[in-house]
């Protein structure tokens, strides 16, 4: 098999080229992205997903090297001082990649989503499933890209049946090596939540998110999945597992706390995730687990302890 990734040195690009460099399926990967390097059946090219005519670039990288599955890691899950640029590269981007993978005849498509595209709401049922409307969380930036590109992939689903798509929703992936807000959230020795209230958390160590990512590479799996551990965690044993300690403020001191602690530096977990602390958005894994006969090897628990140093 002839694969593709965008993001090569992104967290998922980080933990699934190793893999697939070394996968006796695969007989060469194509990196795409800004930064990246060639090495044994890795060739790399330099492509900036913002640039507006970055398509038909696309087009002839895929279509000359022949693809037979393409996966759009592109997002930026680290820290990020641009909102615009953010969005560039993952709603932006996500058009010239889609695009360019019709247009290049790749058949299959696989992108890693989050079960935070589902948002924090009252009136959640206690378990989501992948037909639950994508509330998302409006005041946040990280959230309400995820759900644009969700938007995306599912209008080209519609549009191109000859393309098998796979949406991979996460559960928050956390793990020693992965960057996002989860992992800034929990890794601070004092964590903010809200006084009087412990919503329903889930995590998915990294090494499960590769694996099921690698799951897909050949097995049919058009649809949408959530990938998630078996457990469902009150946010405060989450933190404890993960060797923090709980500080429960009232939310507008929690909020004025947050962004205090964002303007010094200390921590990136943006204010405009307190609604996560608030409400339970845990999401059903039986779909991934009765159609694509995956299911994580470490609990939720397992997942964020792996974060204590």
């Amino acid at each position: 098999m002839r694969v593709a990734l965008t993001g090569p040195t992104g967290d998922f690009g980080t933990l699934l080229l190793p893999r697939l460099r070394e996968d006796r399926r695969v007989e060469r990967v194509v990196t795409l992205g800004t930064r990246g390097a060639s090495g044994p059946r890795v060739v790399h090219h330099r492509v900036d997903l913002t640039r507006y005519d970055v398509e038909s670039e696309l087009v002839e990288v895929l279509a000359g090297a022949r693809i037979d599955v393409l996966y759009h890691l592109a997002f930026l899950h680290g820290r990020t001082r641009s909102p615009a640029f953010a969005h560039e590269v993952e709603v932006i981007g996500t058009l010239h990649v889609l695009a360019a993978a019709a247009r290049a005849n790749v058949k299959k498509v696989v992108v890693p989503s989050f079960t935070l595209v589902y948002g924090p709401r009252p009136g959640n049922p206690v378990l989501l499933t992948e037909d639950a409307p994508l509330n998302g969380c409006p005041a946040s930036r990280f959230v309400s890209d995820r759900v644009e590109v969700e938007n995306q992939v599912a209008a080209f689903r519609a549009n191109h049946a000859d393309v098998e798509v796979t949406v991979l929703r996460f559960a928050p992936v956390v793990g020693p090596t992965v960057d996002n807000p989860a992992t800034r959230f929990f890794r601070r020795p004092v964590v903010p939540t809200l006084l009087g209230f412990d919503p329903l958390w889930q995590a998915l160590h990294e090494e499960d998110a590769c694996a099921a990512l690698l799951h897909v590479l050949e097995r049919p799996a058009a649809g949408v999945f959530n990938v998630v551990a078996a457990d469902v965690v009150p946010l405060s044993a989450m933190v404890s597992l993960a060797g923090a300690r709980a500080l429960p403020l009232p939310p507008p001191l929690a909020r004025a706390a947050l962004r205090g602690l964002n303007a010094a530096g200390i921590t990136a977990t943006p204010p405009s995730l307190l609604d996560f602390l608030h409400y339970s958005w845990a999401a059903d894994g039986a779909r991934c687990r009765a159609m694509l006969d995956f299911e994580p090897r470490h609990s939720a628990g397992e997942a964020v302890r792996s974060l204590r140093s």
